[in-house]
């Protein structure tokens, strides 16, 4: 599981930059209501879990990197995510890191069903016959004010519409600083 979050996790750090920087601490839960995410989900979003990290290796190694968590009954969660993007040499790095693991995953039995969504990268990873517990991953990606932004769904069970999610990251991009 810690693969996939990572994987998931690792998006954000993938699209262009425009170059500002991140504020020191990033207040990832006041970018999405409970309401706008029960609306794109189908239930009810449980209390956030608002966590700021700083990565420790890689093309953002010492950026601050804002998330939020809500669970969403029993075993689905939906984040969002957002730390200052990249761009150049460092973005297509990134990019194809990402890319690898995906092809990890898919060389594992995942498929993946990719989809642009105007300037946002989205996908649904959806595990292999048999793997019970382990989650479907849906997620969006893109940039905004110089920030990468990322909102993910993880469900066992539930399937979620990327352009649902992307409604969610459109909303999350309108209300960064």
């Amino acid at each position: 599981m810690k693969i996939h979050l990572g994987a998931l996790l690792g998006a954000l750090i993938l699209v262009p930059s425009s170059g500002f920087g991140a504020p020191a601490q990033m207040h990832a839960c006041a970018l999405l209501t409970a309401g706008e995410i029960a609306g794109a989900v189908g239930g009810p979003a449980g209390r956030s879990q608002e966590q700021n990290i700083t990565i420790p290796e890689g093309p953002s190694k010492g950026e601050t990197m804002g998330g939020c968590m809500w669970r969403l009954g029993a075993q689905d969660m939906l984040s969002v995510s957002v730390v200052r993007a990249l761009q150049g040499a460092q973005r297509e790095a990134a990019l194809a890191g990402l890319d690898q693991a995906n092809d990890a995953l898919r060389a594992q039995g995942w498929t993946e069903d990719k989809k642009m969504i105007g300037d946002a990268r989205c996908s649904m990873m959806t595990p292999p016959p048999g793997q019970r517990d382990v989650p479907l991953m849906t997620g969006c990606m893109a940039e905004a004010k110089g920030m990468a932004l990322s909102v993910g769904f993880m469900s066992p069970t539930k399937k979620v519409p990327v352009e649902q999610l992307k409604t969610l990251l459109d909303k999350a991009a309108a209300r960064l600083p």
